[in-house]
């Protein structure tokens, strides 16, 4: 599910960039605020910080993607390549996370670990009372 809402982030991105100048998404993605507070904490992500969490996800350089998003054919490309190598790489880390975390329930030593003897003296019986 991440990968395919990283696919639909940067495909968005591409056409924007690739839009006539003076077209209202293009100028809400190159604009800033001039006047305003931000709330006390951590700031909400922005469209962009996303896009560029993305972009360093897929191995796509943050500061020349759009010498590559205009050529759209190189765009799309570059960007299923990066999800491929995206997909490769968070895999790896879940597997990474997972083994860690068996390790962390698993006991560290076996000597640790303390075994009943599951021989029983002769004669002798228990009951549950």
């Amino acid at each position: 599910m991440h990968l395919l809402l990283c696919q639909r982030r940067l495909r968005w991105l591409g056409h924007v960039f690739r839009m006539k100048d003076g077209r209202i998404p293009k100028d809400i993605l190159y604009s800033e605020l001039a006047t305003g507070k931000r709330p006390v904490g951590r700031p909400a992500l922005r469209f962009r910080d996303v896009c560029k969490r993305d972009l360093k996800l897929t191995d796509i350089d943050p500061t020349s993607w759009e010498q590559i998003g205009a050529d759209r054919n190189r765009w799309r490309h570059e960007v299923s390549a990066g999800l491929a190598k995206g997909q490769s790489k968070r895999k790896k880390q879940l597997e990474q996370r997972r083994q860690r975390r068996k390790e962390r329930q698993q006991p560290q030593n076996s000597s640790d670990v303390q075994t009943v003897d599951e021989t029983v003296t002769p004669g002798l019986d228990f009951r549950a009372t």
